[in-house]
Parts: structure tokens; sequence; C-alpha cells
């Protein structure tokens, strides 16, 4: 009794208007809890009702229908009979009927049917009073959602008694979803639509109706809430809308019509739309639904892609008819219909104007078609290939006129196209056929019947034709149609050896014929006979290109260094040539003198014909590039450089030699080690740098060691050019044994360090099998027994220490081990003695191997801080030694800062006092060591096998940066200027490989340092601090343009005054990253040959000495008579004799660097009678005050000396000017 009390007195607090909403909150959850442990039941609650429900007023009546409906949503597992379940469904029938209780109701059936099935035919009775009593507008949005939950669940219940209503329920239906707007309950009406289409045959009476309500809703128009990641999106919507238009064919008549008509719409979205929408409905209607309106699809698509300004829609249009066809072909008379229509029309135009936009937008429908399907394929090209042929037939008789040259382009590029797209096509069938599919039973490559013709065509054109425009698209074509297949298979192509429709004879006349215009003297031929080669490569067993293509290559690379050699063989014999471009008539008795000057080399350059040969280096040169460029390329195919790696092998034996005849030898060879380097840097390939590992790597160190240890036994004459060269030669072998150690296995890295290991640190050199050729190469006092260890302080073969220090960088072994190895490049990476790479070299190979050490808590602060810091920081250590001190520091503390190493922070932090070392250089080399700790470099990454924890550039930044910036605020209030600005370089060098992420969020601390950096930078010495600036300034201004409104008025101020100084910026950059400081009086300054402006900037400090740019040989006056032996001298690139001086051949030939043409006209004009080589830098010391090439205050002051030169003085100065 006291339970019924208790809900009574709930019921009258729910049900009560008036009550609070805390009031009725607590009723109904006591009501629920009750019923949930039984202590009351359902008869309960409805007898507690009774009054309510049959009361007058219509608020109370609607609380307490509300109140029961509760109970049923929020009891799933209510215990009720059949009975109940059929008294609650009639109470609901019932109470339909009164439409101010029709929202509790229905939220009432959702809850019946949802926990319960009633019986039949409550359901139908349900529906029926739900479509007849109540009406959509009535409903809120829930409750409208409700109805349609209410029709989705009988489905799946009780379908069969929903089918029973037939017209009955698409009418209501139809009703409850016209008109809706909300996109909650559109999404799932239209989600409710296609099983409505699939379950009710009646539909189809009502299609009209049906297309009318849903496609004004296309294309939708909708912007979600930004803020709530679960709402509705347009592209939700979008889709949804998309499965009811093409939910049944029977919607094509509608349907289709209205997109076409949708397509024509003034707004590029809605076509794009509109087409996207076509493509898939078309798709799902099937080919004969969409038959009808073939010809009207056609002409709107047409119209689209040759009359539409937007490229958008062009290209949509294009994919638009590539779908369209391919989905057309599943029913091959209608592809046929539809291809007809598009073949007809576009041979109107490609036949009536070639060249013009229409046929080009033409050939691109055409391309589109065919690349869709096989079977599409076959019917145009039948039709279109045969009118092709004829066209191109008559515009060749009449290729006299221009016009008809572009056409015939045109003509040959719609060819060059369809290969392209029938190749697309036939592999997309090939990869679509089961592998059970019989070879007899797949379709045949639709360019079967026509392969022999249009081979003949294009090979005529490639070879015979004059225009460059039409050889080269003819080559195309002709790689194309080689590349296209028979068969397609995925098998061994041993067994598929005519897998191509060209036989190999036919194969292999294209390979010869691309080869021989590798070096034709057009460009655009040539970049198209590469380009096509490469394809061929991509596509061709290797084994077939090593038939010709890659021992042509090499042949033609061998040769044209050959003549090279034999130029240089010929400038020196003969005195009597003048010109660079030299002409040799040679007769049969000569050949001794045309012997090739390279020792590996056997062929015979003798010319028994008398034939006049061009021997321009220029020439040769150009020829040598041409062939290295086609050979790199082709070998950056996996395939094709796993089988040319012997050849490789011996290129590289060939060309590092002991000797080289010139400086063209030299050169020469340099750019195929180049060339070399950049196709094994392509590689990371494991199996293929496997193969290098085994084949190549050692014996190119064994090169390197016989070219080091000649260079160190050289005589003190040419002692600066060995080591020239081999610095030189070794920038692409490093780059070569970095690629081959990175992409190798650990596996097959351990051999390769236990003989590098041997071979430089215990120096046995029978890891290279190099014992014999050392003993015989070392100075005649050498015992045969030398043993060569380059990390002996008194070594004097240390230049081949980098190589060691690559392969152990790029080790993703543990060698922290090896104590030896450890002490070795500990000791060398602190010996002021050797060159600063070197020293580096060390220190990043011991920096990789304690990150890869795997006991990390081995490694203890007070190493770091007992031998490396207190070195830096005692004031009687020697500025040389503090800074080898510092790199290795820097070096370590980045290694343990990228492992995650719990001391990294603490190091940084002692980088950071670095800064504030009294010492201004030290401060500034440990500024700028905060570059290399963010920065990715070539050791200590994730291909070289360290350990890079993630996000640890973030966390150190968190942690730095606070320590940096109060650090440079305090120095800052001392008016310590310079220190204050090492540590904004510091900052600076942070922010600029910090990821932006981390910096926008520091926003408010780093804008007013990057500001402060752009003003600070005013100083010379900080272009380094000016570079970082304007980076992180670049980016942040990107990012967040709005963050610099405040600093406007400083800000482009200093923008224009840095504008203003940018050339002297520039210049100081320079300086900074140049290895030759200006700093050598009388001393040779040079250590490559490529970098001849920077030496000849150095001469303008060296007062009246003749600074060499190789060799440095300063000669007297009286050689100036030795005019023969300058020549013989010459280690220049290009030997240009410059004949300004009419009177005086003899004695003024001027042998002049390729770098530096101005330079040397100016001295030519200015010296009389001397020999002024700046090559061989044969420099006279004698009565030349004007040596200083790069001078022109000194132009006026030799009009005494020019007077043997030019009669007119004042010529000769006007043209020191303009050639200055």
């Amino acid at each position: 009794m006291t339970n019924i009390t208790e809900l009574n007195k709930w019921i009258e607090g729910y049900v009560n208007p008036q009550s609070e909403e805390s009031v009725k909150t607590n009723a109904i959850n006591m009501v629920l809890l009750y019923m949930k442990s039984n202590k009351i039941n359902l008869q309960d609650v409805v007898e507690g009702l009774g009054d309510y429900l049959k009361n007058n007023d219509s608020i109370l009546r609607a609380r307490g229908t509300l109140l029961l409906s509760e109970v049923l949503c929020r009891l799933p597992d209510l215990p009720l009979n059949q009975d109940q379940v059929h008294f609650l469904a009639m109470f609901y029938c019932d109470r339909l009927q009164d439409y101010a209780c029709s929202s509790e109701v229905v939220k009432g059936i959702t809850g019946l049917i949802t926990n319960h099935t009633p019986d039949y035919p409550d359901n139908q009775k349900l529906l029926r009073n739900i479509f007849s009593e109540v009406h959509p507008t009535s409903l809120t949005q829930a409750h409208r959602k409700m109805v349609l939950q209410i029709i989705d669940i009988m489905f799946n219940k009780c379908l069969s008694e929903i089918q029973e209503l037939k017209n009955d329920f698409m009418v209501g239906y139809l009703q409850f979803i016209d008109n809706e707007k909300d996109p909650r309950n559109l999404i799932f009406s239209f989600k409710l639509l296609p099983k409505v289409i699939y379950n009710i045959p009646e539909h189809k009476h009502f299609l009209e109706s049906l297309f009318e309500i849903i496609s004004c809703y296309f294309p939708i128009s909708f912007n979600p809430k930004g803020n709530d990641p679960n709402s509705i999106t347009k592209d939700d919507l979008s889709n949804a809308l998309l499965n009811c238009f093409s939910c049944t064919p029977l919607l094509a008549e509608h349907s289709i019509p209205f997109l076409i008509d949708k397509i024509c719409s003034n707004l590029i979205e809605t076509k794009i739309e509109a087409l996207k929408t076509l493509v898939y409905c078309c798709d799902r209607y099937g080919g004969y639904a969409v038959q009808p309106f073939l010809e009207e699809i056609w002409s709107t698509l047409r119209t689209l892609i040759l009359t539409h300004k937007n490229t958008t829609v062009i290209e949509e249009s294009k994919k638009t008819i590539f779908y369209l066809t391919r989905s057309f072909t599943k029913e091959r008379k209608v592809l046929e219909s539809f291809l007809s229509i598009m073949i007809k029309e576009c041979l109107h135009h490609i036949k009536s104007s070639q060249d013009s936009k229409i046929a080009i937008y033409c050939a691109s429908i055409l391309y589109q078609s065919v690349s869709a399907s096989l079977l599409s394929s076959k019917i145009i090209l039948i039709h279109i290939f045969p009118n092709l042929f004829n066209f191109l037939s008559e515009l060749q008789k009449q290729d006299t006129v221009p016009q008809k040259v572009n056409e015939q382009n045109s003509v040959i590029a719609l060819f060059n196209d369809l290969l392209k797209a029938n190749s697309i096509a036939f592999e997309m069938y090939s990869t679509t056929t089961t592998t059970a599919t019989s070879e007899n039973n797949k379709e045949p490559n639709p360019l079967e019947p026509f392969v022999d013709q249009l081979f003949k065509l294009f090979s005529d054109l490639s070879l015979l034709n004059s225009s460059s425009s039409i050889r080269s698209n003819s080559i195309e074509c002709l790689s194309n149609l080689y590349i296209s297949k028979r068969i397609h298979s995925n098998e061994d192509d041993s067994e598929h050896s005519n897998k191509f429709l060209l036989d190999l004879e036919k194969r292999q006349l294209i390979i010869k014929s691309l080869v021989s215009l590798l070096n034709s003297s057009d460009n655009t031929l040539r970049h198209k006979s590469l380009e096509s080669l490469f394809t061929i490569a991509s596509n061709e067993d290797p084994s077939v290109l090593n038939v010709y293509v890659i021992p042509t290559l090499l042949q033609m690379i061998n040769h044209s260094s050959c003549n090279i050699n034999l130029n240089n063989n010929n400038n020196n014999n003969d005195n009597n040539n003048k010109n660079n471009n030299i002409v040799i008539i040679k007769n049969n008795n000569s050949n001794n003198n045309n012997k090739c000057q390279d020792e590996h080399c056997k062929e015979d350059h003798s010319n028994p014909n008398n034939e006049n040969i061009s021997t321009d280096e220029n020439s040769n040169d150009n020829d040598l590039k041409h062939y290295l460029e086609a050979f790199t390329k082709l070998c950056t195919h996996q395939p094709l450089l796993e089988s040319v790696i012997p050849q490789i092998q011996v290129l590289l034996q060939h060309n590092i030699k002991e000797n080289y005849q010139s400086n063209e030898d030299f050169e020469k060879s340099l750019l195929i080690l180049q060339s070399i380097s950049f196709i094994l840097e392509k590689s990371t390939n494991i199996k293929s740098m496997t193969i290098c590992s085994k084949s190549i790597l050692f014996p190119l160190i064994k090169g390197l060691y016989k070219q080091e240890l000649i260079s160190s036994s050289d005589n003190n004459n040419n002692n600066s050019i060995s080591i020239n060269r081999f610095n030189q030669i070794l920038t692409p072998t490093l780059k070569m044994i970095h690629s081959i150690v990175e992409n190798i296995s650990i596996e097959s890295q351990e051999p390769v360090l236990e003989k590098s290991i041997k071979l430089f640190l215990n120096g046995d050199t029978m890891a290279i099998d190099y014992q014999q050729q050392l003993a015989a190469a070392a100075p005649a006092t050498t015992s045969t027994t030398t043993i060569i260890k380059p990390f002996e302080k008194s070594s004097p073969y240390k230049y081949l220490i980098p190589i060691f220090t690559t392969i152990i960088s790029q080790s993703k072994l543990d060698l922290s081990e090896n104590n030896q190895l450890k002490q070795s490049l500990y000791d060398m990476s602190l010996d002021v003695n050797v060159d600063d790479s070197i020293a580096i070299s060390c220190a990043k190979a011991y920096a990789s191997i304690i990150n890869k050490q795997k006991q990390q808590d081995q490694i203890d602060f007070n190493f770091f801080n007992d031998n490396l810091l207190k070195v830096i920081n005692d004031h009687t250590t020697p500025l040389p030694l503090k800074i080898r001190y510092l790199d290795l520091f820097a070096w370590c503390t980045k290694a343990l800062l990228t492992n995650g190493n719990s001391i990294n922070i603490k190091l940084g932090s002692c980088l950071a006092e670095i800064i504030s070392n009294e010492n201004v250089e030290l401060s500034y080399h440990a500024s700028k060591s905060f570059g290399i700790l963010l920065s990715e470099t070539d050791v200590l990454n994730e291909k070289s096998g360290s350990i890079i924890k993630i996000l640890f550039e973030q966390k150190f930044f968190t942690l730095m940066f606070p320590i940096l910036l109060e650090s440079f605020k305090i120095n800052k209030s001392k008016e310590l200027q310079t220190t204050s600005s090492h540590y904004l370089i510091a900052i600076s060098n942070l922010l600029k490989h910090v990821p932006k992420e981390i910096l926008l969020s520091e926003l408010n601390e780093i804008l007013p340092i990057v500001m402060q950096s752009l003003k600070s930078s005013d100083n010379n010495d900080q272009v380094q601090l000016l570079d970082s600036s304007l980076q992180t300034l670049t980016m942040l201004i990107n990012e967040t343009p709005s963050s610099f409104i405040s600093y406007l008025d400083s800000l482009i101020p200093s923008l224009i005054k840095i504008s203003t100084k940018s050339t002297k910026y520039v210049s100081n950059l320079k300086k900074k990253n140049n290895n030759n400081n200006n700093n050598n009086n009388n001393n040779n300054n040079n250590n490559n040959n490529n970098n001849n402006n920077n030496n000849n900037n150095n001469n303008n400090n060296n007062n009246n000495n003749n600074n060499n740019i190789n060799n440095n040989n300063n000669n007297n006056n009286n050689n100036n008579n030795n005019n023969n032996n300058n020549n013989n001298n010459n280690n220049n690139n290009n030997n240009n004799n410059n004949n300004n001086n009419n009177n005086n051949n003899n004695n003024n030939n001027n042998n002049n660097n390729n770098n530096n043409n101005n330079n040397n006209n100016n001295n030519n004009n200015n010296n009389n009678n001397n020999n002024n080589n700046i090559n061989n830098n044969n420099n006279n010391n004698n009565n030349n005050n004007n040596n200083n090439n790069n001078n022109n205050n000194n132009n006026n002051n030799n009009n005494n000396n020019n007077n043997n030169i030019n009669n007119n003085n004042n010529n000769n100065n006007n043209n020191n000017n303009n050639k200055k």
C-alpha cells in the first residue's frame, strides 16, 4: 500500500505542469527504479494514470501519456506478455486520434515496437493510424525521426505486414519524407529510401513523385557546425542522396535528364557534382537503362570539353567519359553505340584541322575512351588507325607547307596518345583476369593488327624526317610501341620472351636508333631519346639492354675520354696550333702519335683512311657528358643496376688512377665518378647494395689507397696537385661508400666493418688484397712490409680517414665495445694538426658509436666534464684545441639528444654556458654548434641505424629554449652586446629546426627574439644570425600573419635596411662558408679546381705575389719565350689561346681558366711580353705591379706596358674595363 501511495505521489509530481523540472525528473526516476526492482508493475502505473489519461485537460492527458511512453522506452527489459503488448498497441492506436498527444504516442510506439514484438496485425494498425492521424508538421524533429525509425524497425521485424499495405504504405511514407529540412532526419530518410524501393514493389507507381521529393535536395548545400565532431557532414548527406538516385534503374528516365540539366548549370560546383552523380548512376543503372540518353549525354560532355573555359570542369568531363566508357563495357552493344557517336565526331574534327584546339580536345577524348577498357580500345583503334594512316600520308605529300608540319605533329601526337592509352587498358585488363585463365582465352592486344605498319611509320619518321619536332614525337611513339605487350604475366620473363608485340630484331633496331641519337646536337632529340630508353629499360629485361645499350654507352664514354687524352697529346706536340678547334690530318705512318694515353684503354685511335678528325675538346667534353647522362639515368632503374655492377666496377678501376695524363683526363674521370656516385645514391635496394658491397666497395677503397700512396710519395712540385685531385675524387667516392654501407643489412655490414677495422686501424692491407701493389708503389726506401696506419700521428695518409669514418657512421652495429676504435676516433677528432674535415668526420663517427651503444646507462656526464669541458674552459688551452674539443662535445651532445639519453639536457646546458666564455671566437663557435643539434645530417639518422627517439626536437626545445632565453636577457641587461648576440644565434639555430607547431605554441616568447635578431644583425659578423632569423620570420609570417600587426612599425624598416645591405650580407655569407679565408700570404691558395673565382679573390690580399690556382709555380721573366712549355703545363679544362696581340703571338699565349675568362683577358691587354698562365701559374714576377687580375684601378697605369700589344692605349683601357 505504501508503494502505491508513493507511486501516486510521483505520478502527480510528473504530470502536474506546474511542478519544477527537478521534481519531474526525480518522479520519473523513482517510478523507473521501483519498476526495475519489481516493487510496482505496469498495471499499477496504468491504474495510477487512469484519471489523467481521461482528463479533459489536453496538457494532463499528454503528460500522462508521456509517462507511460517513458516507461516503455527507458525499460527495455520490462516483462510484458502478449496480451499486455496488444493492449498497449491498441491503446496507442486509439490515442493517435488525440491530436494533443501525438508526439507522446509516437514515442511510446517507438519504445513498444523496439523492445517488444506486437502480434499480427497490430503493426499494420499502428502504421496505418500514424499515416492517417499524424501530420508531420505537428511533430518536432525528434518525433518525425521516430516515425522513420518505426518504419525501419517494422521493415526488420515484420516486413510481410508492411508489404500488405502496398499503395497505402507508399502514400504515407512519401507524406512523411516530403519537405523535410533537418539534416538529421534527411540522412535517415535517404538511407531508408533504398530499403523501401527494394522491398515495396508498388514503388514503381510513385517514381515521379518520389524523384520530385528527393531531387529538390540536389546538390546538397549544407554547412555543418564546426565545433561538433559528431555532426553530419555535407559528404554524408551527398553520399546518402547519391544512393537514392541510383537505387533503381527505373529512376533513369527521371534522373538522367535532371542531371544533364544540372550539368548545364552556371555554377562550377553544381556541374562537377552532377558529373560525378551521372557516372555513379549510369554504372548502377546499367547500359540498357542509359542507352536512350547516349546522344544527349555525349552532346553535353562534348560541349563542356570543347567550349568551357574552366580547366576543372573540362578535366572532370574527360573523367566522366572514361568512367562511362568503362561502365558501358558490360554491355557491348551499348558501348558500340556510344563510341560510334564519339568516333564519328572526333574524326571529323581531327581531319578538318589537326592542329586546332578542338582537335586536341578530341584527341584527349579518344585517349580517355581507349584507356577505359580493352574492348573500347579495340573498337576505337580499328576505326581510328586506318583513318590516321591515310591522313598522315596525305599530309606528308604536302610537307613543304609549314602548316602541314604542325598538322603532322598533331597526328603523330594522337598516335602516341592512343598507344599510351591502349597500354593502360591492356595492363588493366591483364591484371583483372585470373591466373587460371588460359592464354588462348585472353583478349589479344588491339595493336596487334597494326604493329608492323606502326613500326615502319615511326622508324622512318624518327630517322629520315627533316623536322626535329616530328622526329622527337616519333621517337616517343617508337618507345611506347616497343613496350606494348602481347601478353601480360608476372612470371619470369625467360618463360615469356615473346611478351612484346615487336619481335626481338625490331626492338633491337629501336634501341640502336635511340642510342645513336644520344649525342645529337639537337637537345630535344637527345633528351627524348634518353627518356625513351629509360621507358624501355623500365619494361624490358635487363639482359636485352646489356646486349647493346650498356656496352655501347660504355664504349662511347671510353672513346670520348680517350679523345680527350689524344687531343692533349696532340696539343703538347704541335707547337703551331693556335686555335681551340684543331683539325688534324693524319697519315698511315702517324699511328704512333694516336696512341691513347689512358693505360686502361685498349682502343686503336689510328685513322688509316686519312679522314679529317675533329678534336674539338668542347665537343668531346659534351659528348662525354651526354653519354654519362644516359648511362646514369638508365642505371637508376633497379633491375638494370644489378646487371651493370660489373661494368661500374670496371669504370671505377679505370678512373681512379695513380697518374692522370692531363687535367682534362682528370676532369673526365671526375665526371664519371660523380655519375656513378649519383647512380648509387639513388639506389636504396638492399640486394643491389649487397652486391656492390661485395664487388665494388673494397676495390674502390683499394684504388683510393693506391692514389693516396702515390700522392704522398710525389715530389714537392706535384704534391699539391695530387692532394687536390685526391680530395676532389674523395667527394663522390665517399658518397658511393655512404650509399653502399647505409643500404645493406646488418649481416652484410659485419664483414665490411671487420675488414675496415683491420685495414685502417691495424694497417692490414691484405684486407683489400693490396700488399704487393703498395710495396711496388711505395718509395724505394720503403720496405715491402710497410704497414699503413692512417690514425698514427706521424702518418702522411690521414686523407684516407674519411673513408673509414663514413663506414663507421653508417654502421647499424653496436661498436662501443671496440675500445681501440673509439680511442682512435677520439684522439683524431682532437688533433689540431689534421684538416677540419678529417677531425669533424672522426667526431661524427665517435658520436655515432655512442648513439648506438646499447648500455646507455654506462655513459656518464663526468666523462664529458672531465675530458672535454675542463679543457674547453681552461684558460691555458690554445684556441684551436678548444675548438676541436668543442666540436666533439657538440656532436656527442647531438648523439645523446637523438637517442633520448637522460644527460642530454645537462650537456646542452653546458654548451649554452660556453657561449658566455670571454673568448669571442669560442663563444661564437659554441652558438653555431646549436645549429647541428636539431638539424638533419648525413649521420645520426634513421637510415644509418641511429637510435632516434620520437619528439626529441620538441622535448629539447621545450627545456633548452628557456635556458638560452634567460641567458640572453641576463647578458643583454649587462650590456654584453657580443655575448647576447651569440645567444641570439644559438636561439635562432634552434628555431630554424623546430617543428612549426612548437614555434606557434611559444609565439609570444619567440616573436620578440626574432625581432631582436633582425636588429642585432646590423653587425657584419652576424650573417648567420640574419639567415636563421629570416627563415624563422618567413615561416611565422606565413602561418600567423596577424601576430605581426604590433611589430609592423619596427619590422618594415628593419627589412628595408637589410634589403639595402643584401649585397654585403651575401658577400659575408660566402666568406663564412669559404674554406679559404684570404689569410695566406705567399702560399698556395687552391684546394679545388672548381673554386677558381674564390681563389682569385684571395689574390687581392697578396701584395705583388703570384698565388697559383693549381700548382703555384712562380717563374721568372727569363721564361717568357717558353711558350710551348707553358702550353704543356696547362691543367685547365679548355685551352683557350687569346690571340689579341697580333705582333707578339709567340710570346703572349695566355692560357685561361674557364671560370676566369674576363680576368685573363685583362692581363692579355695589360702585360707586355709576359706569359700569364693562370692554371699553370707560370706567372712572371718581374716589373708587373698590375698582376692583380681583379684590380680595375690598375688599368690606367699600364699604358706604357701595352704599347707592344696595341697601338691605341685608350682602346686597351676601354677593353679592360669592359671585360672586367
